[in-house]
């Protein structure tokens, strides 16, 4: 004879578990999976912010050519000046020395400027203009996750692997103001709405690359978390720098900083450690890792349009 428990009378080790948890099976699950949301249809009451549209990006674009341009213009102004004073001039006035004057240092300045950012960072000054529209974005939104004005949080860009080496005019698949805290990764976007909480993510690696068409390194913190549909992984990539931080090495820094917050929070991993690649070409290192570890999560490819 079978004997089956009253459903009224729970057995003792239900009735413990019952009450050291205060939350129910569903949301206990849920916190081991990464919440990531579209806005206008996960979240109908909010619309996407379409900052990231084709119209801004060639304004962007064309913002980029009418700065490099017009700061090249006065270089060369200025050297057609000190040419003519040298060669063209041959008793020079006060006044033409002091023309002169003003076009070497002007002209100096504006070459050396010129040259250090396209060398350092040259998409700067104009990621902080798309940081200025994503955050009146978010202010328009009613419960954002993240808000920009509060303390640590950063404007980043999510590019996936598969668009480092692409020449286009935009690789980021969106951008997002991020916040590291104990509760997770929490990160307010243009299109997607996205929180990890610490059960959820698997760990985060370094890696570095140089965009198709570009003279600088880039530094990204690959994070991987598990999501419903399987582990993925969101590359996210820093964009607000400021004018002094913008070499490599400060860069790096911050990048490493973000992934060590990550990692220390991340408790999701259930397999052996996530191997980190010794190269620095995504081509070159996703056959290392593939073949090194089974276990590493598969590039991300449901939630970014990759």
């Amino acid at each position: 004879m079978t004997f089956q428990t009253p459903a009224s009378a729970p057995s003792t080790s239900q009735q413990s578990a019952a009450e050291q948890s205060n939350v129910s099976p569903t949301e206990a699950m849920a916190d081991h999976f990464a919440s990531i949301q579209s806005f206008g249809s996960d979240l109908p009451d909010e619309a996407p912010g379409r900052v990231l549209n084709w119209f801004r990006q060639m304004v962007t674009l064309l913002g980029i050519t009418a700065f490099h341009g017009t700061l090249s213009f006065v270089a060369s102004l200025c050297l057609l000046l000190t040419i003519r004073f040298v060669f063209f001039t041959s008793r020079p006035g006060i006044e033409g020395i002091l023309l002169f004057v003003a076009a070497v240092i002007v002209g100096g300045l504006i070459a050396a400027t010129q040259l250090m950012i396209v060398c350092r960072y040259e998409e700067y000054p104009f990621h902080l203009l798309l940081a200025r529209r994503l955050r009146r974005v978010i202010a328009g939104r009613r419960n954002p996750v993240v808000q920009p004005n509060e303390e640590g949080s950063r404007f980043c860009e999510i590019v996936p692997q598969e668009r480092w080496n692409r020449l286009r005019l935009e690789t980021a698949t969106d951008l997002v103001w991020v916040r590291i805290d104990g509760d997770g990764v929490w990160m307010e976007g243009d299109r997607n709405r996205y929180h990890f909480g610490p059960s959820s993510i698997l760990g985060a690696i370094p890696q570095s690359f140089t965009p198709a068409g570009g003279w600088t390194q880039l530094h990204a913190a690959l994070i991987y978390v598990r999501t419903p549909d399987g582990p993925e992984e969101i590359p996210l990539v820093y964009r607000d720098f400021r004018f002094a931080n913008m070499n490599s090495s400060d860069r790096r820094l911050q990048r490493d900083a973000m992934v060590d917050a990550i990692c220390e929070i991340a408790r999701g991993s259930e397999y052996e450690p996530i191997y980190v690649p010794t190269a620095t070409n995504p081509s070159q290192a996703s056959e290392t890792s593939a073949s090194n570890n089974p276990y590493a999560p598969p590039r991300m490819t449901s939630h970014t349009g990759a």
